[in-house]
């Protein structure tokens, strides 16, 4: 269990606890009812109540809410959070395929990168692109949830070329071949994608569409 979620479990249970104490103590018996000794501090029993009904209504909510949010996307890290949702499974069906030849399949076969490959190859570069790949998950399980989607989904903006540079420029293999520095600056320019040589990263949209030859295969129904 994460940090956040332990978190999350300290404030619904401190609101319980304060929310009980609110029910069976009575204000109208609190304006004579002795003071209450908080360290250094003495407060009348009345001022206490108050303070306990400002952090149980007021600030517990509030903070389990923000550890609920960040555990939820400290959770989009992971594979499954993105092959739970249903239009996102033929991306990790395919990228589980050892016979695919998907950009996203070799790496996940050849273990380019070890575990979270989804979001390391589209979390971009630094905090920004970190924050950003987190933020965008949370827009497309809002999305989702809402069904406010068409199938076959598409994305938004241009591949990240970034995110694969991040990782590949600067390596033996990378330098090793005399057409990645030729097209460098066009790399950084937008003129040219990596799977203009390298092929798709994930199954085409034509192959996601409902009816497609593929399209029960890349949902786990059958074999292609």
């Amino acid at each position: 269990m994460s940090v956040f979620s332990l978190l999350t479990l300290l404030f619904g249970g401190l609101t319980i606890v304060g929310a009980v104490y609110l029910f069976v103590r009575s204000p109208a018996r609190l304006v004579s009812a002795p003071a209450v000794r908080l360290g250094f501090v003495t407060l009348s029993a009345l001022t206490f109540y108050k303070l306990v009904a400002f952090v149980t209504l007021g600030a517990l909510p509030v903070a389990a809410a923000t550890t609920t949010h960040l555990e939820l996307l400290e959770g989009a890290k992971e594979v499954s959070a993105c092959g739970d949702c249903h239009v996102m499974t033929p991306m990790v069906t395919d990228m589980r395929d050892p016979s695919s030849d998907s950009l996203a399949a070799r790496h996940f076969k050849n273990r380019y990168i070890s575990d979270q490959q989804c979001y390391h190859c589209h979390a971009g570069y630094g905090f920004n692109g970190a924050f950003a790949a987190k933020m965008e998950g949370y827009r497309h399980l809002v999305r989702y949830t809402t069904h406010l989607y068409e199938e076959p989904i598409k994305m938004r903006v241009t591949f990240d070329v970034a995110s694969c540079l991040s990782c590949h420029r600067g390596t033996v293999k990378f330098a090793a071949i005399n057409s990645h520095a030729v097209a460098l600056s066009r790399l950084h320019d937008g003129s040219v994608s990596c799977v203009n040589c390298h092929g798709p990263a994930h199954p085409t949209r034509a192959e996601r569409t409902p009816g497609s030859a593929k399209y029960n295969y890349l949902m786990g129904k059958n074999a292609p």
